[in-house]
């Protein structure tokens, strides 16, 4: 039953982010930028660290599909391959580290980069939808959804490490 809770744990994210967190923002942010905290994604990031590639991968592709017929129905595939992507990536590049907290958030800062950059870039040269320079686009939207994802990795940081290692607890019993 504990190997259900990651999941559970990613789906209430899924709900947080198109719910709670439109409310959470103040509006004079979203004035002068493009505030998007995506605390599904930095949840994915830190169970790819925590647990390897393989599950980054299956959940960035599962919980990007679902985000990609939920709330970015014009263009199936773009949340999904980069959530999938980012997550295989980092899971793959931070797995010899130990992974503290400094680890966890440089490594969500990161990958908050690379996944805005990479939609972007899908948007702006596979579906040419995307009309702004990505100069801008960084000051204005990335930068600042970068440093709110920083601060969403502190506070998921402790919890989600603490359900990884209660999940891979059962697992080791089961494996007796």
């Amino acid at each position: 039953m504990r190997r259900y809770l990651l999941f559970v744990a990613l789906f209430v994210l899924f709900l947080v982010e198109g719910t709670i967190v439109q409310w959470v923002l103040p509006a004079s942010w979203q004035s002068s930028v493009m505030v998007t905290p995506h605390p599904l994604f930095v949840g994915v990031l830190l169970i790819s660290l925590f647990q390897g590639r393989h599950q980054g991968l299956a959940y960035g592709l599962g919980f990007g599909l679902l985000q990609d017929f939920i709330y970015y129905g014009h263009a199936l595939g773009v949340y999904s391959f980069s959530m999938g992507l980012v997550g295989y990536v980092f899971g793959l590049v931070f797995r010899s580290s130990a992974s503290g907290v400094v680890i966890g958030l440089i490594a969500a800062m990161l990958g908050s980069f690379a996944y805005d950059s990479l939609v972007y870039g899908i948007y702006l040269v596979f579906l040419r939808v995307v009309h702004l320079d990505y100069q801008w686009t960084f000051l204005h939207q990335i930068l600042p959804s970068l440093l709110i994802n920083g601060l969403v990795a502190l506070l998921l940081y402790i919890p989600m490490r603490r359900l990884v290692e209660f999940v891979n607890v059962d697992r080791e019993s089961e494996e007796k």
